[in-house]
């Protein structure tokens, strides 16, 4: 018998993420099913916009090689990750919120989840905001200096 102490502490076993403390009831769940459903229709409208502004952005990098202001370039591409990232957050949120609808004595964990990805987004959306207004003064100036020319 080895006398060696353990290569890792003594842990306490990880509890489920399971509630069965609360179920939804079928008003509840239509209304988080609506919810759901505009979640998801507004994720994939942003997605489709983000990649209409990443089209855009390219066209107007490849008019900014002949003319050599990039400001617009900038501006649209800031824009494509803004709505790119709302479009993706928000559509795994509604998955979340949907699963709440779907799934019996998991409403709480899926509820978290849900609450969790749109923290994470808007905490994410402040610093691609931040950093749009960044990028939208040096577009200014870009396009400032290009039209003193």
């Amino acid at each position: 018998m080895s006398t060696e102490p353990p290569l890792a502490p003594d842990l306490p076993p990880i509890e489920p993420h399971r509630s069965a403390q609360y179920e939804f009831n079928d008003e509840q769940n239509k209304e988080i099913s609506a919810l759901a459903d505009a979640m998801r229709v507004t994720a994939g409208l942003a997605q489709l916009l983000g990649l209409a502004f990443v089209v855009l952005c390219v066209m107007a990098v490849i008019g900014a090689r002949e003319s050599g202001g990039y400001g617009a370039a900038i501006g649209l591409g800031a824009a494509a990750l803004f709505l790119l990232c709302v479009g993706f957050w928000t559509g795994g949120s509604a998955t979340s919120f949907r699963k709440i609808v779907e799934t019996k004595n998991e409403d709480i964990w899926h509820l978290m989840n849900a609450l969790g990805s749109l923290r994470n987004m808007y905490g994410l959306l402040r610093t691609i905001v931040l950093g749009g207004l960044v990028l939208a003064v040096v577009a200014l100036a870009l396009i400032a200096v290009a039209m003193a020319k």
